[in-house]
Order: structure tokens, then sequence, then C-alpha cells
């Protein structure tokens, strides 16, 4: 209640009370009428509802006189007591909060990853122009350890942690040819649900004392060989989730697909066992689809020939460019099984459309030197929450070896 509403407030409650007089007044002593005792107790109320209204506003005005005194006291103060992450998070770099990290100014920070409309690439396309954060150099060691990404598979950042519920739809609505007059047939798309859940990832890095000193001056510079080292280990553990992780308390990832084809041998692929795989999943999907398998893998896919002796694996030819298999990009995933019995060797697929990872807040370094006093050593620690599910089972197919 602001002062000028409690002004008014008094206003109203010195116009009841005149009323009252006035109404005192006119009965002359004498004993009130039904209408003028009904209008007695209105105004009454009426200044019983202002009194409460005023003491209210008043003892509202006192605690925000105290409120700002106090914050007053506190600026007073300086920073000993202010939170180093909220005096920090808005105005430094990455680099520059790692390098408060090491120096013991700081004990943690979140790096949450560049939002800017310029790209990474050449120095004339922004290259120059844009810092690399923590947190992107963990999203590209998700992408350099895993296919997910690469392969096209949809990347949720959220703020917070929670199950996220994502609709998928199992069938969809189908159409007939109806005769004149004739009776539409009904056909409801049939709909499930995935849980999309977030697992905590760790790492920690031990550096000397000596060596979180130095300044960067030089070719080594310390603040990038924590950060990376520290950004890998996280990135490489969620990246192999998103390839093989089995869903139980734990991502679920994108090799629990649907088997569209089991090899008829244990050690051998044919080229029309591929041709199968890909033909297993419906042509609307096929247009984005992508291959994912293992580096070993794949080198045994590139001898594979067709029927005019020509290879099936097609080089990409500019830089940068995935190689193609059966016209459809291929990404080597270091997570991915090796040929051998009963192996998911191979997925293929819609990545975006089937597979959704998911990266919730940013990523969290924090350092100690509390446990490692004998020994003159600083922990950094990492933390990255994520969580990956397959979504669409129609989007994705793979190649299982035979059993034995």
């Amino acid at each position: 209640m602001s002062p000028e509403d409690i002004q008014k407030a008094f206003g109203a409650r010195s116009h009841a009370v005149s009323e009252l007089q006035r109404l005192v007044e006119e009965s002359e002593g004498q004993e009130f009428s039904g209408e003028q005792r009904a209008e007695y107790e209105r105004i009454s109320e009426d200044i019983d509802a202002l009194d409460s209204k005023i003491q209210g506003g008043l003892s509202h005005l006192e605690r925000e006189a105290k409120a700002n005194t106090a914050l007053e006291n506190f600026r007073a103060m300086g920073d000993l007591t202010a939170p180093a992450q909220v005096e920090v998070s808005q105005e430094r770099t990455d680099s520059e909060l790692f390098r408060a990290l090491l120096d013991g100014d700081i004990r943690t920070f979140t790096s949450e990853g560049e939002r800017r409309d310029l790209t990474l690439g050449s120095a004339g396309a922004g290259g120059n122009l844009v810092t690399s954060t923590l947190y992107d150099r963990v999203i590209a060691k998700l992408e350099e350890e895993g296919a997910a990404l690469a392969a096209g598979a949809t990347l949720l950042n959220t703020a917070s942690g929670e199950d996220m519920l994502i609709p998928t739809v199992t069938s969809h609505t189908t159409g007939a040819l109806v005769a004149e007059g004739g009776t539409i047939g009904e056909s409801d798309p049939a709909f499930g649900q995935s849980t999309l859940s977030t697992y905590k990832f760790g790492a920690i890095v031990d550096v000397s004392s000596e060596l979180a000193a130095d300044n960067g001056v030089g070719s080594f510079n310390v603040v990038n060989f924590v950060g990376d080292q520290g950004g890998a280990a996280v990135g490489r553990a969620l990246s192999a989730e998103w390839t093989s992780g089995s869903g139980s308390s734990r991502p679920q990832g994108f090799d629990n697909a649907t088997v569209g084809v089991t090899a008829a041998s244990t050690s051998a692929i044919t080229t029309d066992e591929l041709i199968d795989v890909y033909h297993s999943i419906t042509a609307p999907y096929r247009r984005d689809a992508a291959w994912v398998a293992n580096d070993s893998t794949l080198k045994a896919v590139r001898k594979l020939k067709d029927g005019n002796n020509q290879y099936m694996w097609q080089p990409g030819l500019t830089v940068g460019a995935p190689d193609m298999l059966l016209g459809r990009p291929v990404h080597a995933d270091t997570n991915m099984p090796e040929i051998g019995a009963a192996a998911v060797v191979a997925t293929f697929g819609d990545f975006s459309k089937g597979y959704f990872a998911r990266i919730a807040g940013g990523v969290r370094v924090e350092q100690t030197v509390a446990d490692k006093w004998a020994t003159d050593l600083v922990s950094v620690r990492f933390i990255v929450r994520g969580g990956g599910v397959i979504v669409d089972t129609n989007a994705l197919r793979t190649l299982k070896m035979a059993a034995s």
C-alpha cells in the first residue's frame, strides 16, 4: 500500500466520521428510526474497515523502511559478504572465471554457453569475434566423441532437470477411398509418451598449485588445459550414454532402436543386408536419415561392392562433408560396438525425429583444496546433467549381428 493510498484512506475516514456526526445531530437526541439505525451501522462498519486498512498500510511502510535501511547497511559492507558468483557471473568471460577459480577468488561458476548471432568458422565469418566458452567446448566434445548430435539428434537445453514427458505418435491417421454417399471410417492417431530424465555426470581434475598459478604467459595455458581436460571427460561420459545407454537408471542410447535387420553372420556384413536396413524404415524418414557405426565397422563397409563391382561407399567431395552410404551421410561413433556376435553395429534413420538429447543447465565448475592439503593440489570438479531418449520408434532401425 503506497503513502498516497494511506492518505486517501484517512480522507475517506474523516468523511465517514462527519457523516456519523451529521446523523446524530439530525436525530436531536431522539431514538434512531429503523432507517437511521441501518445507516449508522453501515457508516460504523466503513470506519472500522478504513481503520484496518490504514493500520495495515502503516505497518507495510514501516517494514519497507526497515528493509531499505538493512539493504543500505549490507551494501555499505562491500564485497566481504556478497556471494562471489552473483558478483562476477554477468561480467567476466569463462576464461576469467576459470582463472579466478584456480586462484581461489571464487569457489564455483556455471558456464551457460554463448548466445550470439555470429557463428564459429573462418576468421572472416566471425571466428575472431566469438569467444569459446567452456559449455561450447563440452558440446564440441560431445560431437567429437559420439555421433548423436552430428547425425542430427534434437538437442534440448533446459534450465532445470525435472523429467520431461515427450509425446510420441506410434501410428498415424489413415485415409481411404470412399464411394459417393459411403461412410467414412474413423482412423485416430495412436499416441505414446517418452520420459526424458536427466542424470549427473562428473569428473575431477587435480592440478598442482604451481601449475594453477601459471598466468598463461608463453605457449602453455593452464586455464585452457584444465578446462579441456574436465570438459572432455564429462562430454565423453554423456556422449557414450547417448549412443549406448540402457535407459535403466541412465539415459537411453539410440542403439536401443528397433532391430531392422539381423545379419546372417557373426563377423561379416553384406551389401544386401545394408540395403535391407535402408528400406527397413519408411521413405519419409529416409529423406533426412544418416548412418552411425563404429570406425572398425565402417572400415569393413568401405570394402563392400555392388553387383557392378563398384564400391557402395562414396567419399565426401568437399572438406567437412560426411561420406555417403546408399546416398545418406555416414558418421563414425567410437561408442558403437565393433562387429561381433549379437552386437548392434549400425543405426540408421532420421535422428532429428527419432532421438532427443538433453542438457539441463550449464557446465558447473567447482574448486577445493580442503582434501589436498598434504599434496598441495587444487581439485577442480566438473558437473553436467543430461539425458537422452528415443522418441519415435519408427524413425530409427539397427543392424544386429547374428548371435552365433
